[in-house]
């Protein structure tokens, strides 16, 4: 059960969280698992991004970013996980946090609809996320 895509996103921070003051326009270039439990339902999610765009040593990490997470939460719903799953994605501690990706905790609601997006987009065949 692996995510690991290639986009081209745009986001925005709006200088709200703890850790960043910074308006800024972030491009993701890759969503990607990082990391489930053996039981499958609790994971780590990340989010590359380009780092021309977000320089955490000049800007702080983006963790804590509201208007980040919620832009990214719908972008993942343009993958087609549902409002329900994209609501479960969390940011990860600080310490998580990556120089050049933003590290999300993804829980149940979320792991239960990896696999089966992963196997209808890599071959196309009908899956149910019930």
């Amino acid at each position: 059960m692996m995510l690991d895509k290639k986009v081209n996103w745009q986001t925005h921070t709006d200088g709200k969280g703890y850790w960043s003051q910074f308006e800024k326009t972030v491009t993701v270039v890759r969503v990607k698992i990082a990391y489930t439990n053996e039981d499958g339902n609790f994971g780590e999610l990340r989010a590359y991004f380009d780092t021309s765009t977000w320089n955490c040593n000049e800007t702080g990490p983006i963790y804590t970013d509201p208007r980040w997470i919620g832009e990214f939460r719908a972008l993942m719903r343009s993958l087609g996980f549902t409002s329900q799953a994209c609501e479960d994605i969390t940011y990860s501690e600080q310490g998580m946090q990556g120089d050049n990706y933003v590290s999300m905790d993804v829980g149940e609601d979320f792991m239960r609809e990896v696999e089966p997006m992963y196997r209808w987009v890599i071959n196309q065949e009908p899956v149910s996320i019930a």
